[in-house]
This record gives structure tokens, C-alpha cells and sequence, in this order.
């Protein structure tokens, strides 16, 4: 179940993604803080358009070349269903009291669990977010896949069916948005074949022209990465204010995956080191598993504001446009939230790191291991069996 010889390793980008999920998670930690009114924070839902791209780029990668050769539709999904579904199954079980013991007991939180098991949440069949509210994301990047799988097995490694939803996406996104790029439940689709499909033409390009490959000087490769790490940053703190620099950030992140794919400077050197590929390894569930610390805090809050009779929430509205919602005010002190932010965020990467050894890696492994067993099936009817275990390691 090897990657294909031609995909390029991606530790750098691991660690990228890594950053991305803490941003998002500080983004919707909701607390009064420093940290919370960085523009480069308010503005980090933007990151979950990095991880379309990535996927995009990975994806292609690893089974494009496979799909079309024949590997196999069904193998394919299995093996991402083993990677995105455990997760996701365990934080929704743990929602649904949490949502039954604010919202009650309806038909809303009946639809909730019907489009969560089913992984339709994201594809605009409910009026909102409900149980954890960032598997939006998980649903539209699944119909990727699957939208991926058939693709390339009816059209071939052809680029040209992926510019489709680039040209369309930031189109149906301007014009039928009512929250531009920050669209989840009902245009969320839109957005993650917008910047999956970046993803894949990216690793085409980088295939096409092998320019892009070559190493430069040390010098320059650094530089390269400086100009796209401080483009990126700059670029994510300025582009929610506007809805066609919003749109345009999976653009920024596709540049920022072809240089950091490329693995030649310092910057990526530092991605590299063991903390920052620790963090890498648990992105997926510290993307999951933040709301699930959101809401145990801000319940531990709700009891002491009660017990207390002390006010811990104010309501403020953190982005223009926004109704107030009650957000974390610890007495004004914005020290003190920038310190709970980051107790948050350690709560969550602690909670990854069980999640990821007991959930994340036993799913993928387990994935793996019917997909093996499916392949020896498929074999076993056309293929001598001496050379069936010469295919199942290839």
C-alpha cells in the first residue's frame, strides 16, 4: 500500500497544517484576549481553505496515477473513510448530549445525527452548523474524495475537468454567498472543490514543469519561503475585510504548497524539526477535537459565572456583521485571556495526542488492512498466487 514513486514528500506541509489547526482552533476559541484580536486570529478561518488545497495536492499524489490505472474505487474510499470517519464518529457521539442538554431533545438534533452518520452535514442540507461544528469540512472533503475517485477513473489523469470548479467556485461563492468565503453548511461544497481541485492542478503543474522541482541555492530557497510564509500571513490578516481577497486566499495557499513542497530553505528546516512534525501528525485532531474544548470551557465558566454570581461573559460581535454572541471576558484582563487561549489550546493538543493513538491511527490502520484484503480478493481470481504477495506490497 506504498505512495506512488513520484510523490514528493510533504513533512513541511505536514507542519504547515499543523499551524493551521491551532489557528483555526484559536479563531474559535471565542475568548477576550490579545490573541483573539490579531488580525492574522480573527480572520484564521480562511486556514480551512489550506487544508482543501493540501488535500487537493495530496490526494493527487498519492492516487491519482493509482486510480487510473486501476486501483481501485472502492479501495480508495475505504481507505479515506478509515482515515476521516473514526474521528469523526467519536466527537459526534460526544456532541449529542452536549447538544441535547443546551438545545433539547427535537427533530433538529434527529436531523443532526442523521447528516453527521451520513456525512451530508456540509452539502447545504441544514439551515446550520449543529454537534461539532467544524465536521462540515469533513463532509464536503469526503464528497471530494468521491467526486476525485470517479473523475480520474472515467476521465484519466487530465487536468482540465479540475479548472471547472476553480473558474465556478469563487463565482457561485461572490454571488450566492451570504457570508462570501466564510460559507460552511450550505456552500461549503462549493468552497472545498474551489481549493481541492487547486490542489490537484497544483501537483499537475509541478509534475508538467519539472522547473519546479529544481533546487536552488540554499539562499534562495530560503528567501523563497520567507516572501511566501510572510505573503500568507500578511495575506490572511487583511483578506477577510474583502470579499475578493477572501476568495482569492486558496490561490495564495496553492503558492505556498508549491514552494513549501519544494523542502530547499531554512523555513522548511525549521517545519521540519520533531515538535513541529508532532504537531503535523495531530492536525486532524486538534481540527476536531477544539470545538469539544470550546464547549467543556465554556461550560466549566456558565457553572462558576453561576455559582460566583460573577459576569464571565459579555456579548460581542467579533466579526462585522455578526449578531453579539457571549464571548469569555475575564474582568477586562486580556492577559488573562490570552493565557486561557493558550491553556485551550494545550487542553487540545493533550487530547490529540489520545485521540491519535487510540482513535486516528487504529481507524487508518484498520482501513488499511481491508483494503489489503479486498486487493488479494480482486487478485486472487486473475493472478498466479505466487505473485500475489509481490502486487499486495507494491
Amino acid at each position: 500500500m506504498g505512495l506512488v514513486k513520484n510523490a514528493p514528500r510533504c513533512d513541511a506541509l505536514d507542519s504547515w497544517r499543523g499551524i493551521c489547526a491551532c489557528m483555526v482552533a484559536l479563531f474559535h476559541f471565542d475568548v477576550f484576549s490579545h490573541l483573539t484580536f490579531l488580525p492574522f486570529v480573527r480572520h484564521a478561518y480562511l486556514f480551512v481553505d489550506f487544508f482543501f488545497v493540501l488535500s487537493g495536492f495530496v490526494i493527487a499524489a498519492n492516487y491519482r496515477s493509482r486510480l487510473a490505472e486501476g486501483f481501485g474505487i472502492g479501495r480508495f474510499m475505504i481507505l479515506r473513510l478509515g482515515r476521516i470517519y473514526p474521528l469523526h464518529a467519536l466527537t459526534l457521539l460526544l456532541f449529542i448530549p452536549i447538544d441535547a442538554a443546551k438545545d433539547g431533545i427535537g427533530p433538529n438534533l434527529l436531523q443532526a445525527i442523521v447528516t453527521n452518520v451520513f456525512l451530508l452535514q456540509g452539502l447545504g442540507v441544514n439551515p446550520q452548523n449543529w454537534l461539532n461544528f467544524v465536521s462540515w469540512s469533513i463532509s464536503t472533503e469526503f464528497a471530494a474524495y468521491v467526486i476525485f475517485g470517479i473523475v480520474v477513473t472515467r476521465l484519466g489523469t487530465s487536468m482540465w475537468p479540475w479548472l471547472l470548479p476553480i473558474i465556478a467556485g469563487p463565482v457561485v461563492i461572490a454571488t450566492m454567498s451570504p457570508h462570501g468565503m466564510d460559507t460552511t453548511y450550505d456552500y461549503g461544497l462549493v468552497r472545498c472543490l474551489y481549493g481541492f481541485a487547486l490542489g490537484v492542478v497544483c501537483f499537475d503543474v509541478r509534475e508538467r514543469f519539472p522547473l519546479l522541482k529544481q533546487r536552488l541555492s540554499p539562499a534562495a530557497e530560503t528567501l523563497l519561503e520567507a516572501a511566501s510564509f510572510v505573503l500568507a500571513v500578511g495575506y490572511v490578516s487583511v483578506a477577510a475585510s474583502s470579499l475578493p481577497l477572501s476568495i482569492g486566499s486558496p490561490l495564495i495557499f496553492a503558492l505556498v504548497v508549491l514552494v513549501f513542497a519544494r523542502e530547499g530553505g531554512s523555513v522548511s528546516a525549521m517545519l521540519t524539526a520533531p515538535f513541529m512534525l508532532f504537531v503535523g501528525t495531530l492536525t486532524y485532531s486538534i481540527y476536531m477535537m477544539h470545538p469539544l474544548v470550546r464547549s467543556l470551557v465554556r461550560a466549566a465558566f456558565l457553572l462558576v459565572q453561576r455559582v460566583l454570581h460573577t459576569d464571565l461573559f459579555i456579548p460581542y460581535a467579533l466579526n462585522p456583521g455578526n449578531e453579539p454572541a457571549p464571548i469569555i471576558y475575564l474582568h477586562g484582563s486580556f492577559w488573562l485571556g490570552d493565557l486561557l487561549q493558550v491553556a485551550m489550546l494545550l487542553l487540545t493538543i493533550l487530547l490529540s495526542v489520545a485521540t491519535y493513538r487510540f482513535v486516528e491511527r487504529p481507524g487508518r490502520d484498520w482501513a488499511r488492512r481491508l483494503a489489503r484484503r479486498d486487493k488479494v480478493g480482486a487478485l486472487a481470481s486473475t493472478v498466479p498466487a505466487t505473485e500475489i504477495q509481490k502486487q499486495v506490497e507494491a
